[in-house]
């Protein structure tokens, strides 16, 4: 009977801890230079699944339990965001965070 049962939790741990990946990268303006203090969000349906604050790097790393497509989000920069997909292993993203007028962009770099 307990080998069953630590077969059981065996068996409903494993995915749980396989199905988690990790967002890093960095974050740059336009002059290339590393930008601090940036908020940096995951979104799934305009909700929050993790944040992320930048170092005086620019790099942030976020990790998220779900696999899937999101948006990554600059916080506080309206329209400064990029699809990013999390897997079991680690994605990396290295940005560039951009103003056109009264608009932001981000892009890979």
């Amino acid at each position: 009977m307990k080998t069953s049962g630590l077969l059981f939790l065996i068996l409903f741990f494993i995915p749980v801890l396989s199905f988690s990946g990790e967002i890093y990268g960095t974050i740059k303006g336009n002059d290339g230079k590393p930008l601090p203090n940036k908020i940096i969000q995951i979104k799934q349906n305009e909700m929050v699944l993790a944040s992320d604050t930048t170092d005086t790097n620019g790099y942030f790393k976020i990790t998220i339990k779900e696999v899937g497509k999101f948006k990554l989000e600059v916080a506080g920069h309206a329209g400064a965001n990029i699809e990013v997909f999390s897997s079991n292993k680690a994605t990396r993203c290295n940005l560039l965070l951009n103003n056109s007028g009264d608009k932001w962009i981000l892009k890979n770099q």
